[in-house]
């Protein structure tokens, strides 16, 4: 015979701990967020320093290439797109502007994230190469805007070399990475 009768349970209420500043951080990955400051204070102090000598506007608009790192970990399609854009609008606005110091390598380091992180989530091979796309094409807005890397085309294979180079290194990385952590799980490696 089935019981029909029902008694309210106990409903245990779990509220939401709010996230501290710290764990927040945490979240977007600290090598991140300590390349996107350092990158930024480069960027800062090379666009505002002795030989360019740019505006404050000129100055924050660049940072707009180096700040996405810091989201790169999470959301590295995102990253991309956001430095591409970047570069391109810093192109049109304020053109022949040194920039290279700190936004070629934040195109890069996106690079590597977007090989290392974009096909955890499940998606295929494409989302990876819209990734390194989107980067290439932040890059050769790089060159064009850029007065120090626009002085001939040997950019091109240089900087599409090194993003490929930095893409391919993120996918190792993506293969060879839960290996370690199972590993260092298992005492196999030393912690």
């Amino acid at each position: 015979m089935t019981n029909l009768t029902t008694r309210p349970e106990a409903v245990t209420r779990i509220d939401p701990v709010p996230t501290s500043f710290g764990r927040r951080l945490l979240w977007l990955g600290p090598t991140g967020v300590i390349v996107a400051v350092g990158l930024s204070v480069v960027e800062w102090v090379v666009v505002r320093g002795p030989g360019v000598e740019a505006s404050v506007p000129a100055a924050l608009l660049a940072l707009t290439m180096t700040a996405p790192v810091a989201l790169a970990r999470r959301w590295p399609l995102l990253a991309a797109a956001m430095v591409a854009v970047a570069a391109l609008v810093n192109a049109l606005v304020f053109a022949d502007l040194i920039r290279c110091s700190g936004a070629m390598p934040a195109a890069l380091f996106i690079a590597f994230a977007v090989g290392a992180r974009t096909r955890e989530t499940g998606r295929g091979w494409g989302w990876t190469v819209l990734g390194l796309l989107v980067t290439i094409g932040g890059l050769l807005a790089q060159w064009r805007g850029d007065a120090a890397l626009n002085v001939d085309a040997s950019f091109l294979p240089f900087g599409i070399g090194l993003a490929l180079a930095c893409w391919g290194a993120g996918i190792g990385w993506s293969l060879i990475a839960p290996r370690l952590g199972a590993a260092r799980r298992t005492g196999e490696i030393g912690a």
